[in-house]
């Protein structure tokens, strides 16, 4: 299998995690196809707003957004004061 690279993702998740409650929310969406970020409006649009847990998280990207399961990638990034950032890539 060839090594996926991120920079083909079609869209970029960002996302952040709070350890006390577990929750996950959506921050922004870059779509790569337009280099633009979705409005606030689209995201809730597309109900993926909110999210239970990572598998929640996974599920629900790939499904909301027409991505391929087996491409796609999540990768934490900074923690401070108990809230997450983390990236979701969504390939077609």
């Amino acid at each position: 299998m060839r090594k996926k690279t991120l920079w083909k993702a079609k869209l970029v998740v960002t996302v952040e995690g709070h350890r006390k409650s577990g929750e996950i929310h959506t921050v922004s969406v870059f779509d790569n196809r337009t280099n633009e970020y979705w409005p606030e409006e689209r995201i809730q649009e597309r109900g993926i707003s909110w999210f239970l847990n990572l598998g929640d998280m996974r599920e629900t990207l790939n499904w909301n957004l027409n991505g391929d399961d087996s491409k796609y990638q999540f990768k934490w990034g900074r923690t401070a004061k108990g809230i997450s950032e983390g990236r979701a890539y969504i390939f077609d």
